[in-house]
């Protein structure tokens, strides 16, 4: 029995790890449930799967999950303490499907805990953690396996940098593929998080629009495959069947091509180093067409910004301030205060307004700092594109 825990498991990530989980309970036990304020789904999810322990960070529904939990054995806790102590429970393998930089604490935690596996969906904690993170986990003899698609493929394939030419990540170009910047100056935030091949959560759907989740993921593939910004490409492959692809000086070019169903990465990472013996969908390459793209970059300039901070004096630093300040516009479009446009001008402008020359960030608190100022950057210069706009009006 290989024991699991599941941080975020009420997320898009984290419902289809616990519906994987269910299909071989004879397979795994599940130590821990966590979950931000679905304490309704956290519970189902608890009694399903029979896990010993149970966290609800948002400590107002507390009391709610412990009701909803009280015929059980389930410990439940809350809060911040509540993850902290959840994180130190020593497993085989650990799911982190938190969205954003919230799960860093905790994945530092997961690998101080003496866990075996960390199969991570949180590409923030490997973009701000960066050569930190990795050390730990090195120091702590715990293996990585990436969630993401692209990386996911690029970590079944990716052997040796020996004579490596590229590593090419593929994007759908998510819902506004063919729209002009002009045409996308309006779109709407249900326009943002209808995207045309992928189910995800709304702040992964709008990262996908702007494509700045790309943008991300070049950060986290330079990251977990040790290799620099002139080895990684982008192309646009709106069919989303081939993942991710491997070039060799050769000319030879390995890929991984799978229907587009997170349960496929999901599966290889809950049961890796074998394959999964869960039957996922299955790829007819006979009715399948291929179609792949370059990538426009005044269209998406989130691409090209991802570059830059990958090739700048300090990537790392950077990499934190430009997560920060897309988790902060992100969430301004969401709540109607910004345009879709104007989430990645916001970026430019948080990173352009920081110029981090120097400094160490490897430390916890430099990194929480450094994401913390990055944020009050970007609040401030979304209030000063208000009082404009108000100002206009």
């Amino acid at each position: 029995m290989q024991r699991v825990s599941v941080f975020g498991s009420t997320g898009c990530i984290g419902q289809k790890t616990v519906q994987l989980l269910l299909k071989k309970l004879n397979k795994y036990k599940v130590e821990v449930l966590t979950a931000n304020s679905n304490f309704e789904l956290l519970a189902r999810q608890a009694r399903l799967t029979k896990a010993k322990n149970v966290v609800i960070t948002d400590k107002r529904f507390f009391r709610d999950l412990k009701e909803s939990l009280s015929n059980t054995k389930i410990n439940v806790e809350a809060g911040n303490e509540g993850l902290a102590a959840a994180a130190s429970i020593p497993v085989d393998r650990a799911v982190i499907a938190i969205v954003g930089i919230a799960g860093l604490i905790p994945t530092m935690k997961i690998i101080e805990s003496n866990t075996k596996i960390i199969a991570l969906a949180n590409k923030e904690s490997i973009i701000c953690g960066g050569e930190l993170m990795l050390r730990k986990a090195k120091e702590h003899k715990v293996k990585i396996v990436p969630i993401d698609s692209e990386h996911n493929a690029i970590f079944q394939i990716f052997h040796s940098s020996y004579n490596l030419e590229k590593i090419i990540l593929t994007a759908s170009g998510g819902p506004f593929l063919h729209l002009t910047l002009e045409q996308m100056e309006n779109v709407t935030l249900h326009d943002a998080i209808s995207h045309p091949i992928w189910k995800m959560g709304k702040k992964n759907s709008i990262d996908s629009a702007t494509m700045m989740n790309k943008a991300l993921e070049l950060i986290e593939a330079q990251n977990l495959f040790t290799v620099g910004p002139s080895k990684l490409d982008v192309v646009i492959h709106p069919e989303s069947v081939v993942h991710g692809v491997v070039s060799y000086k050769d000319g030879s070019n390995l890929a991984v091509l799978a229907c587009p169903d997170m349960d496929i990465p999901i599966s290889y990472a809950l049961s890796w180093p074998r394959r999964s013996s869960v039957i996922n969908k299955q790829l007819d390459l006979t009715k399948q067409k291929l179609t792949f793209l370059k990538p426009n970059y005044n269209q998406f300039p989130a691409l090209k910004l991802a570059m830059e901070v990958l090739r700048s004096n300090t990537p790392h630093a950077n990499s934190i301030v430009l997560n920060a300040a897309n988790e902060v516009a992100t969430g301004a479009f969401v709540e109607s205060k910004i345009g879709f446009l104007d989430i990645v001008k916001i970026v430019q402008e948080t990173l352009a307004a920081t110029k981090v020359t120097a400094g160490s960030f490897d430390s916890l608190n430099n990194i929480i700092n450094l994401d913390s100022s990055s944020r009050i950057s970007a609040e401030r210069l979304i209030s000063s594109l208000l009082a404009r706009c108000t100002i206009v009006l």
